[in-house]
C-alpha cells in the first residue's frame, strides 16, 4: 500500500511539473533570444511553488478527467454548498491555513503579484478552479472553501509584506510578467486534470 501511495504521489507531482517546465523552457528560449536569462534563484522558487501546488491538489482531491470518464453518464456527482458561512468549523480554519503559503509565495516570487488585489484575485481563481473540479468526484464544491482559501491568500500576502519590511527586498526572486503566478497555477491544474489517471495504475 505504501508503495502505491508513493507511485501515485510521484505521478501526480510529475503531472504538476510537466506543463510548467515546458512553459519555463518556452520562456527561457524567448529570454535567450532577447539576450537575457532566467535566474537560478527564480527557478528554485518556482519549483518550491509547484511543490506547494501539488500538496494543495493532494490534500483537496481535485477532480480529473478520469473521474468524468469513470462516472459517465453521471459526471456531476460531487456535493455542493452555495450558502456562505454555512459550514464553519475546523475545516474552514484549515482551508485558511492551506492558502496562506499561496499569498506569501506569490509576491515573493512574482513581481506582478506585489499588489494585494492581484494576489487575492489569483488565489480566488485558483481556489475556484479546485472547487469546480470537485463536482466531478466525491468531494464537495463549497463556497465556504472558496471564502476561506481567498482569505488565507490575503493573510499570506500580509505576512509577506511584514516579512519584506524586516528582511528587505534582496530576498525577492522577481519575474515581471503579468499574472505569472496564475499561469503556473493554471498550468499545474491543467496538468493534473488532464494527465493524472491513477485508475490506470490500479488496473
Amino acid at each position: 500500500m505504501g508503495r502505491f501511495i508513493e507511485i501515485f504521489s510521484f505521478y501526480e507531482l510529475a503531472c504538476v511539473f510537466l506543463p510548467c517546465l515546458l512553459y519555463l523552457e518556452f520562456r527561457a528560449v524567448k529570454e535567450r533570444k532577447a539576450g537575457r536569462r532566467i535566474s537560478g534563484v527564480y527557478l528554485g522558487w518556482v519549483c518550491v511553488f509547484l511543490v506547494y501546488l501539488w500538496m494543495v491538489f493532494d490534500v483537496t482531491g481535485v477532480g480529473i478527467v478520469g473521474d468524468i470518464l469513470r462516472n459517465m453518464p453521471d459526471i456531476f456527482i460531487g456535493g455542493t454548498n452555495f450558502v456562505p458561512f454555512d459550514s464553519l468549523g475546523m475545516g474552514f480554519v484549515l482551508n485558511i491555513v492551506m492558502f496562506m503559503p499561496f499569498g506569501f509565495l506569490a509576491p515573493l516570487i512574482f513581481k506582478d503579484s506585489r499588489a494585494l488585489g492581484r494576489t487575492v484575485a489569483a488565489g480566488a481563481v485558483f481556489s475556484l478552479l479546485i472547487e469546480l473540479s470537485q463536482i466531478f468526484n466525491f468531494r464537495a464544491t463549497d463556497v465556504d472553501d472558496l471564502i476561506a482559501n481567498t482569505f488565507g491568500a490575503c493573510i499570506g500576502y500580509l505576512l509577506w509584506y511584514v516579512f519584506t519590511k524586516i528582511a528587505g527586498e534582496r530576498l525577492y526572486a522577481a519575474s515581471g510578467r503579468r499574472w505569472e503566478v496564475l499561469r503556473y497555477a493554471l498550468l499545474a491544474m491543467a496538468g493534473v486534470f488532464f494527465l493524472y489517471h491513477p485508475f490506470l495504475i490500479i488496473i
